[in-house]
């Protein structure tokens, strides 16, 4: 699991396969299918939801049943200073790798920050816009927005010189 750096905070992202450095999957030879299947499904969501599409029925049952999975393997556990949530009796190996990626989900999918969901004109990366007036168009500005900026300055400065 790795996080995907957003505006002014991070979203658990499952990476697979080399990135991740993930040779020996837990759980079996079918889960990094499953884990890979599962990113691609919160791809799916939250880019349409990034492109005011809205998600798909299916993407958002596929979603919500690695929610209810989770809901029966996780509860209020004992700590040192008290109590926290938890998993409560071993989870299936592949839903505690993605179930912090689906709770993150969750939660943007159903708070306000939904509506700030953006995708990057330069690089596609799904960012958090959290600018007064929701203009940002880029995921960086070191990144994205300058390469876009000098982009957009050599095409005018070209067409100056070509009159």
């Amino acid at each position: 699991l790795v996080t995907m750096p957003l505006s002014h905070g991070t979203f658990p992202c499952i990476a697979c396969g080399q990135k991740a450095g993930r040779r020996d999957w837990p759980g079996g030879p079918g889960s990094r299918a499953a884990v890979e299947n599962f990113r691609q499904v919160l791809e799916r969501i939250l880019i349409d939801e990034a492109r005011g599409l809205g998600a798909s029925d299916d993407d958002l049952e596929a979603l919500d049943r690695v929610l209810a999975r989770a809901a029966q393997a996780r509860g209020l556990v004992s700590t040192v200073r008290g109590y926290a949530w938890g998993w409560r009796r071993e989870p299936d190996p592949v839903l505690e790798l993605i179930y912090p990626a689906a709770w993150s989900a969750a939660e943007l999918l159903a708070g306000d920050d939904r509506q700030r969901l953006k995708c990057c004109d330069a690089c596609g990366r799904l960012f958090i816009d959290r600018s007064r007036n929701r203009s940002r168009r880029w995921c960086d500005m070191q990144r994205c927005g300058n390469r876009e900026k000098a982009r957009r300055f050599r095409k005018t400065r070209s067409k100056i010189r070509d009159r």
